[in-house]
């Protein structure tokens, strides 16, 4: 995730602008070493995102005998989904977790219905899946760590400002239970933007 120094996750429904160039590097070296990109309805319907990592990615990806690509997982309770999107150009997951219908029809994609987000992660490790980069959105994440289901933050502070009023913060939902701990394992800063890599601590 991303976010302003004021905490800030998105500019106008989206985290285009918020980081830098090295950021948006960072992020498709993430995606490079993960079997799956997950990400939210509500990320996907606000950007023309992808879980795609660029051709100079692919050649390490199957050196270690990865797919050339990430498998694209949605995660969505409304189903509310664009029904072209660039997204499914790849092949693509969606797990629905209600009865609501879903009016994705593409060759790429198949649709898997489920009761949460643990019964998505539960399955995607029955299909031999063993790394997951969630990129959000704040409500995915919100039930990514009610589940426990994450065991690392990368988190970058992009120098900037925005202010405005009931920011969106990388974080959405219910308080939790207990306040969770983080330990840091990593911090680098370049030109003022910081890269920090955290791990949870879940219990007490």
């Amino acid at each position: 995730m991303v976010a302003t120094v004021d905490g800030r996750a998105a500019l106008n429904g989206s985290a285009v602008g918020i980081g830098s160039a090295t950021d948006h590097r960072l992020l498709f070296e993430l995606r490079a070493e993960a079997d799956v990109v997950m990400h939210g309805a509500g990320t996907v319907r606000a950007d023309p995102l992808s879980a795609r990592v660029p051709h100079d990615l692919v050649a390490q990806r199957t050196a270690r005998g990865q797919s050339p690509q990430p498998l694209g997982v949605i995660v969505t309770r409304s189903g509310n989904l664009p029904v072209r999107h660039p997204y499914y150009d790849s092949a693509t997951l969606i797990y629905v977790t209600s009865e609501r219908p879903v009016t994705v029809d593409q060759p790429t994609v198949e649709i898997c219905r489920v009761a949460d987000v643990h019964a998505a992660v539960c399955d995607l490790a029955r299909r031999g899946i063993r790394r997951v980069l969630c990129e959000g959105g704040p409500t995915l994440n919100s039930a990514l760590f009610r589940a426990q289901l994450i065991d690392e933050v990368f988190l970058t502070i992009a120098p900037k400002l925005l202010g405005g009023e009931d920011p969106l913060t990388v974080i959405r939902g219910p308080l939790f239970p207990t306040m969770l701990r983080l330990e840091l394992r990593s911090l680098v800063e370049l030109d003022g933007e910081l890269f920090l890599r955290y791990g949870v601590i879940y219990g007490s």
